[in-house]
């Protein structure tokens, strides 16, 4: 009788043990649906976007500043809707050989920007510190605006991003091409002086 009863006791004693770590992973699991909930609900900034009148193209080309970080506004396109592209250079005809900065801003209002700044403004959101052999990204505030900033050098060509929010609808990128992050920085400096 002895063997069995000790049987009994042990069977229950991993029994409840099991359980009580079940209940420790359901906890865990319950918490990490609850941050991954909470990290997908939409602000009320963004959800002010959805009804707001996106800008016109040119409204949006006006808001091209002529210089940045001391390069002059070479030309100006909108390759996409709500979009706009400048882009910045010492030379007359900017290309591959030359150091450039070219700005997007992707106005953030209506349906269309406001899928488009929810997705960047949850990737900015995230913390991000990668280096590779060549490359390096990062999450950072800069100036009170929290951004995203990248580095990679090709074939001895330094190449740069940054992204940010400007505003609560403004997605902006500026991509450097011959140029280090330092000049982004310093061109976003400069293109926070102008009003949206």
């Amino acid at each position: 009788m002895r063997p069995i009863f000790l049987m009994l006791i042990f069977i229950l004693f991993a029994t409840s043990s099991c359980k009580q770590s079940s209940d420790e992973e359901n906890n865990v699991f319950e918490e990490k649906i609850d941050e991954l909930e909470n990290s997908t609900k939409v602000g009320s900034w963004q959800q002010n976007l959805i009804t707001t009148e996106p800008l016109q193209i040119d409204q949006l080309k006006a808001k091209l500043p002529k210089q940045l970080a001391g390069l002059p506004l070479r030309s100006s396109d909108s390759p996409a809707a709500q979009t706009v592209v400048g882009t910045y250079s010492v030379s007359t005809n900017p290309n591959h050989e030359t150091e450039n900065i070219t700005v997007q801003i992707l106005d953030g209002a209506g349906n269309y920007g406001f899928g488009h700044v929810n997705a960047v403004h949850k990737m900015i959101s995230m913390e991000v510190n990668n280096k590779g052999d060549n490359n390096w990204a990062k999450t950072q505030d800069h100036q009170g605006v929290r951004i995203l900033l990248k580095e990679e050098r090709v074939k001895d060509i330094q190449f740069s991003e940054l992204q940010y929010i400007k505003q609560n609808r403004y997605h902006i990128s500026l991509t450097g091409r011959r140029l280090d992050s330092k000049k982004l920085l310093q061109a976003k400096t400069d293109l926070e002086k102008t009003n949206f």
